[in-house]
């Protein structure tokens, strides 16, 4: 089940951080760090909204970005690019994910929220979480989101607890009908002129019962295995 707290607050229109460029055909999810220990999803946001004044003349932002205690901020419209990862502004949507310390590891709350953003977005635009997830590293070289490209395999851990996510979240099993289990009772019956108790099963208002339950001291109830039919006959010192 995704349950994300995510908040839309679009960043204006700027040609500093949101240039108002289509983005038409969504391909890849590239993951970033913030860079900035302990800054919160907001502060990265605001960050982003105060470049418009040009002053800087830096050309930055990302689509969403997840904070310390797995907030979501939803900076630019998903059909608009984002200045994150060059060439691939074209064709990706960009998320940066706040961290508590340098070395750049996603705090619980964080991870759990990347995930399931992740997973969300992989539904809504039929991209492959194996394929179609990349580290900003994967697109430019540069060395982000740090702890993820210096540990690989945590990279791949993560990429692996999206499919997870995605598969409880959107990938509904058929039901497997179940067949009735037939009501059982104690039935009496006379055998060989003698009552006995032995369990039924009630089934479209007929009684049924074992034939091994007809077993006695004068009945003998065996099974065939070459012909596989049951057999009852009386035991030959009675006969």
């Amino acid at each position: 089940m995704i349950n994300l707290m995510l908040t839309p607050h679009f960043l204006t229109p700027n040609p500093y951080s949101r240039p108002g460029l289509k983005l038409s055909h969504i391909q890849k999810l590239v993951v970033h760090w913030v860079a900035n220990p302990k800054t919160s999803a907001l502060n990265n946001r605001n960050y982003f909204e105060n470049l418009k004044s040009g002053t800087r003349g830096i050309y930055a932002s990302s689509h969403y970005i997840v904070g310390l205690d797995g907030e979501v901020i939803h900076c630019i419209p998903d059909n608009e690019r984002a200045y994150h990862a060059k060439n691939a502004n074209t064709y990706s949507l960009g998320i940066e994910v706040c961290h508590p310390d340098w070395e750049g590891q996603f705090s619980l709350p964080t991870y759990a929220s990347l995930i399931q953003l992740l997973a969300k977005l992989c539904h809504t635009y039929t991209l492959d979480p194996n394929q179609d997830i990349l580290r900003h590293y994967d697109v430019t070289g540069k060395v982000c989101p740090k702890y993820y490209v210096q540990h690989p395999a945590a990279w791949t851990r993560l990429k692996s607890d999206v499919v997870t996510c995605y598969q409880e979240a959107y990938l509904q099993l058929p039901t497997l009908e179940t067949t009735p289990v037939p009501e059982k009772v104690t039935a009496s019956i006379l055998l060989n002129g003698t009552p006995k108790q032995v369990t039924a099963f009630i089934e479209c208002d007929q009684y049924y019962i074992k034939l091994r339950d007809l077993a006695d001291d004068r009945l003998l109830v065996d099974y065939d295995c070459t012909k596989h039919l049951p057999i009852l006959c009386v035991k030959p010192n009675l006969i």
